[in-house]
């Protein structure tokens, strides 16, 4: 079964906030986008192969914002990390962020192409503590640590993952939210704030509804090497156990925004609200917390870098090694007038989608893309006159072996 794309976007389809980079960004592309939304309509969710290995980088990405997780949904330790820094030592990092590497893997190959493993998961390490022991300087309470979230934007229904939504320590009485990032690049200014994170994501904390991952179930048993989850009606099975409980969040939600457009019918699990825009946001460049391996020379020109270095113009500046490289949170600057925007770009996105255009975008993102071989040979299928003749000559013919021709 094709993925219905002209219902994305509806109730029934939301929009995830992935999606909107899947299509837009650096490395998205519309084609690919559309052959996984129809291998997952396919497959009725999310799709896996327990003999396809998984990336070792975005899986130690996962396995940070886990360990990050753990700490601060255990009440006792999240309160001594707020408190100050130095309470959760490197070596139990280390042994949390490898047992959530495991867990992704669901028993499954890493497979890490040309990163050293190692170095990896050291740097995971350090972006970790880093961040732990830095958190008390700008959260004064945990609100919700990576709920679900589900919001209404003009005509389309949005749904996604936040990181954290806290109380800051310069203003307790109000809300912001942070999320993590573990890449080796900061974006540009004008990248974070006209980025579809902090848009979406502060929509959903001033008008959305949150899902808390502790509503979300792992089923014991089962299949060997698959995590189930289960969350009211819904029940997903997946490798990895991140993977489980974010798709059955994503089907709760999107339960939840049919009642919505039921009125008055429920959405079958409890749903929370927060009622405010968010009055900080952060993009957290996890890898200003890995120290560097040697000294030099760098310079120095972003607001927040020219903050951290305590400079009043641009200027080159010497770093030693074991230096931390730079303020790690970096501001977001959008408001509520700025949702707007936001909406006239989703509605782009969502009528060029339902239109069903979906335009290639070749370059160095098809030699890793695992729908290459059947995006690169499209157009070559037979048309008009030609496949007429070609349906007639192979009617009552087994065609088990012809295996070269195409009729699209």
């Amino acid at each position: 079964m094709a993925w219905n794309y002209r219902q994305y976007g509806s109730a029934i389809d939301p929009v995830h906030k992935s999606h909107l980079n899947d299509i837009t960004g650096d490395w998205g592309c519309p084609t690919r986008f559309r052959y996984a939304m129809d291998a997952r309509a396919a497959a009725g969710g999310a799709v896996y192969n327990l003999d396809k290995p998984v990336r070792g980088d975005a899986a130690c990405g996962t396995a940070a914002h886990e360990t990050i997780a753990r700490v601060l949904t255990h009440p006792e330790t999240r309160d001594r990390v707020l408190a100050g820094p130095g309470v959760v030592s490197r070596d139990h990092v280390a042994r949390t962020l490898n047992e959530e590497l495991k867990r992704e893997a669901g028993g499954r190959r890493i497979e890490w192409y040309d990163d050293d493993a190692g170095e990896v998961i050291t740097d995971r390490v350090s972006m970790v503590c880093g961040l732990l022991d830095d958190l008390h300087r700008h959260v004064a309470e945990v609100v919700l640590v990576e709920p679900a979230f589900l919001v209404k934007l003009g005509a389309h229904w949005l749904s996604g993952h936040i990181d954290l939504v806290y109380r800051p320590r310069r203003n307790p009485a109000g809300l912001a939210l942070a999320d993590w990032k573990t890449g080796a690049s900061r974006p540009l200014p004008i990248e974070l704030d006209h980025g579809w994170e902090a848009g979406v994501y502060s929509l959903a904390v001033h008008s959305g509804v949150f899902l808390d991952r502790a509503q979300l179930e792992v089923i014991p048993g089962g299949e060997a090497g698959v995590t189930t989850v289960a969350c009211g009606t819904h029940t997903v099975t997946h490798p990895s156990r991140y993977m489980a409980e974010r798709e059955c969040a994503e089907r709760v939600l999107a339960a939840a925004a049919t009642a919505a457009e039921l009125k008055g019918a429920s959405p079958g699990v409890p749903l929370q609200s927060l009622y405010r825009f968010p009055g900080e946001i952060y993009h957290v460049h996890l890898g200003d917390y890995v120290p560097y391996k040697r000294g030099g020379k760098k310079a120095i020109k972003r607001p927040e870098d020219l903050a951290w270095y305590r400079l009043a113009q641009p200027a080159t500046v010497k770093f030693e090694a074991g230096a931390l490289r730079g303020p790690a949170w970096l501001p977001v600057r959008i408001t509520e007038h700025d949702i707007p925007r936001v909406e006239y770009r989703v509605r782009n996105v969502v009528g060029m989608i339902r239109m069903g255009r979906f335009i290639d975008q070749i370059g160095d993102r098809c030699a890793k893309c695992p729908y290459a071989g059947d995006c690169l040979t499209g157009g070559y299928a037979l048309r008009g006159d030609a496949r007429k003749d070609a349906e007639r000559a192979l009617q009552g013919t087994d065609t088990s072996s012809a295996d070269d021709l195409v009729i699209d």
